[in-house]
């Protein structure tokens, strides 16, 4: 862990990337974010001893409760969404933000921003708007896409894409949920970035081990490259996550959602207010 010159604290530790900013009255305490870091570590580690269930062998019969917090929280998000191609994984990152801000509100935090390579939790116990920055490419000469969040019912925003961390099999640039917390956020993202797609010979896939050997999803395609896709294939693409995101949206699984492939953006409900203007970046 070290503490950057804004007194933020950046935290990587194996596929964590976190960036940790904890505020009581307007001014970071970068003290309380080591203490919210060392926790992430020691329940990393609790994770890492249930893969199997992580990746998606579930025991029969086993309760949910034997299990360390943040495997339950993949566990119930993933649930939510009713997809059964999901793994637990699909909610990792999300997972950590959460329990990072479960903790740093315990210890009397005021306002929380937990960044997790992009699967972001926040909290603001006096209710001022919190601004997230989503970036639209590997481009930093690229605007980011910024949005504005109030809502005390709103907890978490992630984002999936080519290009992630982790494998889509959609052709996303971005696929942005926004949920009441960052687990759930995360699962979304996760399944609205596969279903934002179409067939096309211009669209490279292979299968998740023929990249990875210790994926959680053998035997499924995954999106390596997309080519030159007509804006009729695109929009074809974008309606099919709008209709995924839809549905998550009308069964308020989700707060709102953001879809974009190369400079076209769809947004879920249609009045969500986003802009260019860039607010947060993890560092390198």
């Amino acid at each position: 862990m070290s503490k950057l010159e804004d007194d933020r604290v950046f935290l990587e530790h194996g596929p964590i990337r976190m960036l940790i900013d904890v505020s009581i009255e307007k001014r970071r305490q970068p003290e309380l974010s080591f203490i919210v870091g060392s926790y992430v570590v020691d329940e990393f580690k609790r994770a890492c001893e249930h893969m199997p269930i992580l990746k998606g062998i579930n025991p029969i019969g086993q309760p949910i409760e034997r299990y360390p917090i943040s495997v339950r929280k993949m566990l119930t998000a993933v649930k939510r969404v009713r997809d059964d191609t999901l793994t637990p994984l699909a909610a990792v990152a999300g997972a950590f933000s959460d329990i990072a801000l479960e903790k740093a509100l315990g210890l009397g935090a005021e306002r929380v921003i937990i960044n997790n390579g992009g699967d972001i939790a926040f909290k603001d116990v006096r209710g001022n708007p919190i601004k997230v920055g989503i970036p639209v490419s590997k481009d930093k000469s690229t605007s980011l896409l910024s949005l504005t969040l109030s809502d005390k019912n709103i907890g978490g925003i992630c984002t999936s894409g080519i290009g992630g961390r982790s494998f889509t099999k959609g052709i996303a640039t971005v696929a942005v949920a926004i949920a009441e917390n960052a687990a759930l956020a995360d699962a979304c993202a996760t399944y609205l970035g596969n279903e934002t797609n179409v067939e096309d010979p211009e669209i490279i896939r292979c299968y998740a081990e023929d990249i990875d050997s210790e994926t959680d999803i053998p035997g499924q395609l995954v999106t390596l490259k997309v080519g030159f896709l007509s804006k009729k294939k695109i929009y074809s693409a974008l309606l099919n996550g709008a209709n995924a995101a839809e549905n998550l949206y009308k069964q308020h699984i989700i707060w709102g959602a953001v879809l974009c492939i190369n400079k076209e953006i769809v947004t879920i409900p249609s009045g969500i207010n986003i802009s260019s203007r860039s607010v947060m970046f993890p560092p390198e």
